[in-house]
């Protein structure tokens, strides 16, 4: 086992820079422009720390392998190099934790300048080191990479750690549980690695921790682990990162929601201010007139007030008809709901409405799609009252051949002409609706032979983002 990892030692140091370079590419490339998160506020840090601690440890796989005839100072040169990585890529990562942590504390603003503090204090020290003799280059690498590791790697790694385990539980509440599983394996893993950062080679500076008397063997396991920790740290944050998708996709949904409500809302207030209050200014008009010649036309009069309360009834059934187009249920079985709703309509309209459902079942659509299936049949619905001078109405469920088609079909004096959907705002809504769910919108209808409504849905509907 010592002489395998020993004669792979470069392709352990390998895997470990590749893990976090990866590791910090994938977070620069993921999209967080339009995140709500605190989370993706501070993963740039982390990504920086990724990218910039692969390279350190690259750098260390290609100083051994120069040419003999490579100069020392070169040498030199490039380990003061892979030690300032090191120390520049633990304070980002210190600062990534610490950010993490300082969100809502009332203390904020003084814990946030304690990795720049402490990224003081090691220069200081490695600039004294450098000024005093007897003191060779190899012991003063070693020494920095000491200090390095205690003052930053070590708390920058536990904060980071406990960090991520604070966003977990916010994530949990979120109802993401995958994902802050995830989150709150990084948290494990940046632990351990935290623990491996303190093990290293005896110094002058490092008694607690030597362990001189068996690194033949220990020192390389202990970056064994510390690869290992890299590997499962960035497997772990690469999976978390799904959150940015599954935020997305909510937000889209509260999108084609909001739009939803906001075309709802256009409609009602459109159809409120068109005919209701047009109704009731001429109902008014009409009972004026009556007042008017009640004294000289008794029958005139009595005609005009039995118009009035014709146009009230009218008024009437059209608002009651509102109510039924704004009803929401919280069940979660849509099926139930259309059937009351059609129940409802039925006594509304005294129509002779029939429901029919053929090879559907309710979980075979999504709640949020069969809500959208109830708004379009409550549409039609309203538009065969008002419209078609129907006196049969059949409501159609059917499911064939991974397709479910909804129909909602009349005998009433059908179209007289070619119907533009954006023309009538009512078929407008419906067809912005099976756009948003995926699906197509068809009218069939004929002058006196009736309308039929038609919306097709495949199996696995999905939103359709350019309609948000």
């Amino acid at each position: 086992m010592i002489n395998f990892f020993q004669s792979n030692r470069e392709i352990i140091y390998l895997i470990y820079g590749e893990a976090f370079f990866v590791l910090g590419l994938a977070i620069a490339l993921q999209s967080r422009k339009h995140s709500r998160l605190a989370l993706a506020l501070h993963l740039w840090l982390l990504a920086i720390f990724g990218i910039i601690h692969g390279i350190y440890e690259w750098v260390g796989v290609f100083i051994p392998i120069q040419p003999a005839s490579f100069l020392e100072e070169s040498s030199n040169f490039l380990r003061i190099l892979q030690m300032m990585l090191e120390a520049i890529s633990f304070l980002v990562l210190f600062q990534f934790g610490i950010e993490l942590l300082a969100l809502g504390s009332p203390v904020q603003g003084l814990i946030r300048g304690l990795p720049m503090v402490l990224l003081g204090v090691w220069e200081a020290t490695m600039l004294l080191l450098q000024n005093s003799s007897g003191q060779s280059f190899s012991g003063y690498f070693d020494m920095g990479d000491s200090l390095a590791r205690y003052l930053l790697g070590v708390p920058g790694a536990a904060a980071a750690s406990w960090g991520l385990w604070r966003q977990a539980y916010h994530v949990q509440q979120m109802d993401m549980a995958r994902i802050a599983n995830y989150l709150r394996g990084a948290a494990y893993a940046f632990a351990i690695f935290a623990v491996t950062n303190a093990i290293m080679p005896g110094t002058s500076f490092s008694p607690t921790f030597n362990i001189d008397p068996v690194m033949s063997y220990f020192s390389i396991t202990v970056q064994v682990f510390r690869a290992g920790c890299g590997v499962v740290i960035a497997y772990l944050i690469i999976r978390g990162l799904e959150i940015f998708d599954v935020e997305t996709d909510r937000l889209l949904e509260e999108a084609a929601q909001a739009r939803a409500v906001a075309v709802d809302r256009e409609r009602i207030g459109r159809e409120l201010h068109d005919n209701i209050i047009q109704s009731l200014y001429a109902t008014g008009l009409t009972l004026q007139d009556a007042t008017l010649t009640l004294d000289q036309d008794k029958a005139r009069a009595k005609d005009r007030i039995a118009h009035a309360i014709q146009s009230l009834d009218g008024t009437i059934r059209d608002i009651r008809s509102y109510i039924l187009d704004l009803y929401e249920s919280s069940s979660d079985d849509w099926q139930a709901d259309l059937k009351d709703m059609v129940r409802a309509f039925r006594l509304q309209s005294l129509l002779d409405l029939e429901l029919q459902v053929n090879g559907l079942r309710a979980d075979q659509v999504e709640s949020k799609v069969g809500k959208e299936i109830l708004a379009i049949v409550r549409e039609a619905l309203t538009n065969v009252a008002k419209h078609a001078q129907a006196t049969q109405v059949r409501v159609n469920l059917l499911h064939r051949d991974g397709i479910t088609c909804v129909e909602v079909c009349d005998n009433g004096i059908g179209l007289a002409h070619k119907l533009d959907a954006h023309d009538r705002h009512g078929l407008r809504n419906m067809r912005e609706r099976a756009e948003i769910i995926g699906g197509e919108f068809e009218i069939d209808s004929a002058p006196e032979r009736g309308t039929t409504v038609r919306l097709l849905l495949p199996d696995e509907p999905k939103v359709n983002e350019e309609s948000q």
